[in-house]
């Protein structure tokens, strides 16, 4: 029997990034269950199974303002050639029969408060609103509920057409990132304590994230200041890049902090669990997300979370495994929230172990076995 030939749409498959990981970790897993024939979309990519087909999408030599249209017109150009049946997009295009949507193209602006709508906004809208109010689509799977509501705000009609909308988090490897042993979690610290020049009784926090400024750095930095002028030698890792790195040195010293106090990782992707398992805690005040995929991987690694009200990742944790900063410039909660924790070692725990319980329930395989369960329902549908 001839299997359903599926596209999935990833500019940059497997790459780091929330929306690349869930692409490449559900269809990877799809490939090679062998129910469908799994063709991908990208610029560029990382093939890990050897069973998918690679489709390259080049749109860079198009002006940035409307990079977003000429990506549409190559998919639609290879998927007029390869007769898909069904496509699925992870990027904003304006053809697809499924669709991961995280927040509207006009949200961020609007939380950011800018006056006017620039060429880029105006042009992916357009593409946006064509894609949901498509006849072709079917499916819209939605990064979490707070997603779905920024949606139907943005698009009330939405609800009158032929369209589902359901929630679909993204997922975890939980066996990658599970809570340490004791002698694993000590042997992890001590290793951080020689490298940096630390003690191991130092409180470690964890920052990850690129574009630190929209990732909240500067709000960590000073929650991190005014902790160690309280007396607490905390300490701060900070895994990830940004291209004005050289400026955030020189901010870490104007807040009175120390060249030792806070370690640059750079971006990791092997091993970056060990870093989860060492620490203490995880800070992510982030400006805005869709999701937030890191607050997962650390809440399965045992690791409490302190975020921001902007993270819809919380929705997954129990109140009692988050400590939760309403407000992402917020620096003075944050260092009470860490403060809390460093001082009460044994209710640290207990979040730990009630964020890990919550986690273990969106692996990476149920991830995928909902994605394929909306396939054969999509291609039920288009059979009809």
């Amino acid at each position: 029997m001839k299997r359903p030939r599926i596209a999935v749409v990833s500019l940059f498959y497997g790459e780091s990034g929330g929306a690349e990981l869930f692409a490449s970790e559900v269809a990877d897993r799809l490939a090679e269950a062998g129910e469908f024939e799994i063709h991908v979309l990208a610029h560029r990519w990382k093939d890990r199974t050897g069973r998918i087909a690679f489709h390259r999408i080049d749109f860079r030599r198009w002006p940035r303002s409307i990079q977003k249209l000429s990506v549409c017109l190559a998919v639609r150009k290879v998927a007029a050639a390869e007769r898909f049946d069904l496509i699925h997009s992870h990027e904003l295009l304006d053809v697809a029969d499924v669709v991961t949507f995280g927040a509207p193209v006009a949200l961020w602006p609007k939380i950011q408060k800018k006056n006017g709508a620039h060429l880029p906004t105006l042009v992916n809208r357009r593409i946006e609103r064509r894609l949901l109010f498509s006849d072709r689509l079917r499916w819209v799977l939605a990064n979490s509920k707070e997603s779905i509501g920024w949606l139907l705000d943005e698009y009330p009609g939405l609800a009158k057409r032929p369209v589902e909308i359901r929630t679909l988090y993204p997922g975890v490897d939980v066996r990658r990132f599970a809570p340490p042993g004791p002698e694993e979690r000590a042997a992890g610290r001590a290793e951080l304590a020689g490298r940096f020049g630390w003690k191991r009784t130092d409180p470690i926090g964890l920052f990850v994230g690129n574009n630190w400024s929209h990732k909240g750095l500067r709000t960590t930095f000073q929650a991190l200041s005014l902790l160690r002028q309280r007396g607490y030698p905390a300490r701060l890792l900070v895994m990830g890049s940004d291209r004005k790195k050289e400026w955030w040195f020189q901010e870490m010293i104007d807040l009175g902090l120390k060249v030792d106090d806070v370690a640059f990782l750079g971006e990791i992707g092997d091993g970056r669990e060990l870093y989860f398992q060492s620490a203490d805690f995880l800070i992510f005040l982030s400006r805005f997300e869709s999701f937030g995929t890191v607050v997962l991987e650390a809440a399965a690694s045992g690791l409490p979370v302190i975020l921001s009200g902007r993270v819809p990742a919380r929705e997954i944790l129990p109140e009692e495994g988050r400590q939760l900063i309403e407000d992402p410039m917020d620096c003075l909660g944050a260092s009470r929230a860490m403060e809390q924790w460093i001082r009460n070692p044994v209710a640290r725990e207990k979040c730990a172990s009630q964020a890990a319980r919550a986690a273990r329930a969106y692996s990476w395989e149920a991830a995928a076995d909902a994605t394929a369960a909306v396939y054969r329902r999509c291609l039920s549908r288009k059979a009809q």
